[in-house]
């Protein structure tokens, strides 16, 4: 059991000097138009029985309703949050980290500076506008281990990237990786993710034929570089039909997050699903909720997952060898409406680096 994992890490982290940094999770809710953040639980919390192991409420992180008003504004003014959708964080070390939020209604993406405070409370600096012209776009971000910055186009049936270094230069322009003009497994792009070898994205749109859960066969890099005559090629996961189920997607995949080689995603419906991140496997249905959206992996042993009609964030074994349905599944976080979600990292040791490398 879970219970049982941690407390053997618990021991484990005694002998060895390994040192888990402090995690937090960070939460948008379009609903209250802002951002929360929360305490996760530590080694220590998941040993406890389940009466006895607490259920934290998300803290304000960025109000969304605070905004400058008149003739006080200015082109650095905060602009507050409309329906902050899109979540993003690179962790640059040391406690710190750049949070990217997408205001689709509106059209901005922007950028915060997250830092660790000595009251182990999260702050957010000031509001930085790193794109525009993203209206109805960008419902969807993803952020790589150098800082690019990845997001979808459902409508204009496109996948874009702005690289690390534009964003340090001012507005940036996000440039096409993969567009549904060139490439037919591209139909209505939504969520994504990315690591140092492909991009994974889903497809509103998609049936058999195209997928609805998609892996690229180069490198996010080597999609903006054109440097593969392969870079077109792609590999589907998940098409709608589920070889030899009853039953189909609730909806076409909308949400994806990958979890050392497993990529889980869900839809419009009640369940989360899993499936083997080289295709070796059908998808699985690993959790049962009421309306999952958004999750991410602690680069350990478990899953997040934010449920919008239960107004939570839940933990879930990741770490399946065979694909099977979680035994486990626990209400962390409480807080309205969560979406999309990301963990942010405290100061750690080398070891743990070296760990969750």
């Amino acid at each position: 059991s879970i219970g049982v994992i941690a407390a053997v890490a618990l021991l484990l982290s005694r002998d060895t000097g390994y040192e888990r940094p402090e995690r937090f999770i960070v939460v948008t809710s379009p609903g209250t138009r802002n951002v929360f953040w929360a305490p996760l639980p530590t080694l220590h919390d998941s040993t406890l029985p389940p009466k006895d192991q607490v259920v934290h409420n998300g803290q304000v992180l960025i109000d969304g309703t605070a905004r400058c008003a008149g003739w006080i504004c200015s082109e650095q003014s905060d602009r507050g949050l409309k329906e902050p959708v899109g979540l993003a964080l690179f962790q640059k070390g040391g406690g710190n980290a750049w949070l990217y939020v997408s205001d689709p209604k509106v059209g901005f993406l922007y950028r915060y500076e997250v830092s660790l405070t000595w009251r182990k409370t999260l702050e957010a600096g000031p509001q930085e506008v790193v794109a525009r012209d993203l209206k109805d776009s960008a419902y969807w971000l993803a952020v790589d281990g150098f800082g690019n910055i990845f997001y979808t186009d459902a409508e204009a049936g496109s996948i874009s990237m702005i690289a690390a270094e534009d964003v340090s230069k001012g507005l940036a322009k996000g440039r096409t990786l993969l567009s549904s003009e060139t490439l037919s497994q591209v139909a209505s792009p939504a969520g994504l993710a990315a690591d140092a070898t492909a991009l994974y994205w889903a497809n509103l749109k998609g049936d058999q034929s195209t997928g609805t859960l998609l892996r690229s066969n180069v490198s996010p890099l080597s999609l903006a570089n054109k440097t593969s005559k392969n870079a077109s090629a792609a590999m589907t996961l998940a098409g709608r039909q589920m070889a030899g189920r009853h039953y189909v997607f609730q909806a076409a995949v909308k949400d994806i997050c990958l979890a050392g080689t497993n990529v889980f995603f869900t839809g419009d419906g009640k369940s989360l699903f899993a499936v083997k991140a080289d295709g070796s496997s059908d998808p699985t249905e690993v959790a049962s909720l009421k309306q999952p959206k958004g999750c991410t992996y602690d680069q350990e042993t478990t899953l997040f997952v934010a449920d919008q009609s239960l107004n939570g964030i839940y933990s879930l074994p990741a770490n399946m060898q065979k694909l099977r349905q979680a035994k486990h599944v626990r209400k962390v976080v409480s807080l309205k409406g969560p979406q999309q979600i990301a963990i942010f990292y405290g100061p750690s040791s080398n070891k743990f680096l070296q760990l969750s490398n």
